[in-house]
């Protein structure tokens, strides 16, 4: 992100379709292009021979089969869940499909190798936070990636944990029968904007949320913060990103939280939850007749502590690849 001057992110242009006006879009991945259905020529060279014999081990294996992908890094695991390859056939129709470009692009602003780019910045920092903090390895934790979306963050937790221990929520339906049918390895179920509880029985000991307290009301963080709080054994893990103070300089949207704060914005300094809601629409699901609950928000790590009582505050960090996301991670005590 360039900072003089700052860049408008992505986000802010709203796409026309029904799902695309009510989700999340965050900032352009760095690097915004790297040429689709073109990474045989960086895959082949460079790793073939390693990929040829994973597609000899996982042939005809079922979700045990992702153990196979442990021992590549990161970036290569997130390109190749892309499939803008042809060279390895077998590793392509084992992995998970995806949905169409359209609806990557209106559910998170990018597609491809841009999006893998970002994603995986979040997933790094993911595993980093857990093998600190955490209670137990990935291997062994029930692992909830709480508004899944389509799963493009779930499926690449998918070689971390053991088969039966990932899990995913959304509030939306349609979503979440794209996930299914494109053969994302977690068990799915639908969650409620303003939940009072998750909608699984299983205790968790990792459960992440990547942009969701980035875009809803005060009152639906309250909400998720006390459901998560409930679905958590003792120990475990709540990792969510927000947006930092400087994100009011960068979206148009934020004018007027800005224009309320005033110059010296010194109600930042304390317990601040900075919500504008996006312009109310009729049907849209976050919308109960009186009360628009998404929009975009700003929040501080007081404000956090404050209202989280049960847990407490066991990291803070940015990431570099996508610098209006910072990642923070709750312990429940």
């Amino acid at each position: 992100m360039a900072r003089m001057p700052p860049k408008p992110p992505n986000p802010l242009l709203r796409a026309s379709s029904a799902l695309g006006r009510f989700r999340r879009r965050p900032p352009e991945a760095t690097p915004e292009e790297i040429g689709h259905s073109d990474l045989d020529r960086w895959l082949v060279p460079l790793f073939g021979p390693q990929l040829e014999a994973i597609e000899g081990r996982i042939e005809g294996r079922g979700a045990e089969g992702y153990r196979e992908f442990r021992e590549l890094d990161d970036d290569l695991w997130s390109l190749l869940l892309t499939l803008e390859y042809d060279a390895f056939p077998g590793i392509r129709s084992f992995l998970p499909e995806l949905p169409p470009r359209a609806i990557q692009e209106q559910w998170n602003g990018a597609s491809g190798p841009a999006l893998a780019a970002q994603g995986v910045c979040f997933y790094r920092k993911l595993k980093e936070v857990q093998a600190r903090h955490g209670r137990r390895g990935l291997a062994e934790s029930a692992v909830l990636d709480f508004g899944c979306g389509w799963g493009r963050l779930t499926r690449m937790l998918a070689r971390d944990v053991d088969p039966g221990g990932l899990f995913g929520c959304d509030p939306v339906e349609e979503i979440l029968e794209a996930c299914r049918r494109t053969g994302v390895p977690a068990e799915l179920a639908r969650s409620e904007f303003l939940p009072e509880r998750l909608p699984f029985d299983q205790a968790f000991d990792l459960v992440f949320a990547f942009s969701v307290l980035t875009h809803v009301s005060e009152r639906s963080a309250l909400a998720l913060l006390g459901a998560i709080e409930s679905a958590l054994e003792p120990g475990g893990l709540f990792v969510f990103t927000i947006r930092p103070s400087a994100y009011l300089d960068v979206n148009p949207l934020m004018e007027p939280a800005v224009e309320r704060l005033g110059p010296g914005r010194e109600e930042l300094d304390g317990p601040a939850y900075v919500f504008v809601p996006h312009d109310v629409e009729e049907e849209h699901p976050q919308y109960d007749g009186t009360e628009m609950s998404y929009g975009e928000a700003v929040v501080t790590l007081p404000w956090i502590e404050q209202n989280a009582p049960g847990f407490e505050l066991a990291d803070v960090a940015v990431l570099t690849g996508d610098i209006y996301q910072v990642v923070v991670t709750l312990r429940k005590r």
